[in-house]
């Protein structure tokens, strides 16, 4: 009997282990709870507005899955069933609904389109819909002009915009980039007006570094998309900028000032202003060009000089007291005195500016002028600001 039962139980350990040496089938690996019940749900909004380079969709996240949906927007491609490896957009975060622009979409092209949402368990899809975007015939036809004004950090292009597309051209300008064949939507463009025909586009900075390859286009917008000119390449000119601190020096009424510069310049650094520069194309500006003996209002002795730019070039101009910064072509200058007793005030009777130097590659103004004023309370007395010096940056965003 203890015989048969040993053989009983070697049997039975022998046919346990031969079992698990069995291959295991393949759908019973990874079972578990679904997982498809904790991601998000969402669906395709209908595809509007297609037209030869971009369409408007979203979607809608109805459930979060039960963990907060940190990614949501569109995948989209030329071939069904497109996934965040393809192209996407990123729309926001959370359950609701989105809405968003695919740009630069080729004309005459099949899309499939799908919205998408992610959260810690994974990303899910909505259902995927399908467009065929408009012919290339309807865009506007353009070409990128040559690049001139390389100066760091600014560049003057354009382009000329031969036809519509049989629809009226509602933006234009041009888009550069550090990698090639850049687009709108972006961050590094210029908008210069509508319509067909030539247009400039003054690029204030470029915002890349110097030194830099920049790829730029020219672009112009219809209602049935946005069409590029040819690419210009070209490298960023090198930075000759003088960063030196501004400086005016002067000899006041007899005291001379070594260290003058523009009121609380160490908190500011700003060294000139350009003042009505919101007035209409043709109309003067002026650089504002002030020094003060120091920072206490009620001790400071302050000049400022005050330039049309008619007169931003070296040259020696006349320098009359500040009564007009609107529609004046000349340069004027005015003198603010230490709040003593009487508050006198000063007036400028004669006066002279030479400008020395004004370069915008190395973005600096220098030169000499001197005052003649009198005071309110002392009438028919002359007094004097001679030896003046000035050497400042240009750094005002309208010189560029």
């Amino acid at each position: 009997m203890k015989k048969i039962f040993s053989l009983f139980i070697i049997f039975t350990v022998f046919s346990f282990v031969s079992c698990t040496d069995e291959p295991i089938e393949g759908g019973l690996l990874n079972q578990g709870p679904a997982n498809a019940s904790s991601l998000p749900v969402i669906s395709t909004t209908i595809v509007t507005n297609t037209v030869s380079t971009s369409a408007i969709s979203g979607g809608t996240v109805a459930s979060d899955g039960g963990e907060d949906v940190t990614a949501r927007g569109l995948v989209y491609g030329t071939n069904p069933n497109p996934t965040v490896a393809d192209l996407k957009t990123t729309d926001g975060l959370g359950v609701g609904n989105f809405i968003t622009t695919l740009y630069n979409l080729t004309p005459a092209t099949t899309y499939y389109i799908r919205a998408y949402a992610t959260n810690s368990n994974g990303t899910s899809y909505g259902n995927e819909v399908i467009i065929t975007t408009g012919s290339a015939s309807n865009l506007p036809v353009l070409t990128t002009t040559a690049i001139t004004n390389n100066i760091y950090p600014r560049s003057t292009s354009g382009g000329i915009i031969t036809t519509d597309g049989g629809s009226t051209i509602t933006a234009r300008g041009v888009v550069w980039s550090t990698s090639a064949n850049p687009t709108v939507p972006s961050l590094k463009k210029t908008t210069d007006g509508t319509g067909i025909g030539t247009f400039t586009s003054t690029i204030a900075d470029l915002n890349v570094e110097a030194g830099s390859t920049v790829y730029l286009r020219a672009y112009a917008t219809n209602a049935f998309g946005t069409s590029y000119g040819n690419e210009i390449t070209f490298t960023a000119a090198e930075d000759l900028a003088d960063y030196s601190p501004a400086i005016m020096t002067a000899n006041i009424e007899g005291v001379q000032f070594n260290n003058m510069k523009p009121y609380l310049y160490d908190q500011t650094g700003i060294d000139v202003q350009v003042l009505n520069n919101t007035a209409p194309v043709g109309a003067p500006r002026y650089l504002k060009i002030q020094g003060v003996t120091s920072d206490v209002l009620s001790t400071l002795t302050e000049i400022s000089l005050y330039i049309p730019n008619n007169h931003w070039i070296v040259g020696t101009y006349p320098l009359t007291e500040k009564n007009n910064l609107t529609t004046s072509l000349l340069s004027q200058a005015h003198v603010d005195l230490p709040n003593t007793a009487g508050a006198p005030i000063a007036t400028i009777t004669a006066g002279s500016f030479t400008i020395t130097e004004f370069n915008i590659t190395t973005r600096r103004i220098k030169g000499t002028f001197t005052l003649s004023y009198q005071k309110s309370t002392t009438p028919g007395v002359t007094y004097e600001i001679t030896t003046g010096t000035i050497d400042y940056g240009l750094d005002a965003t309208y010189i560029n």
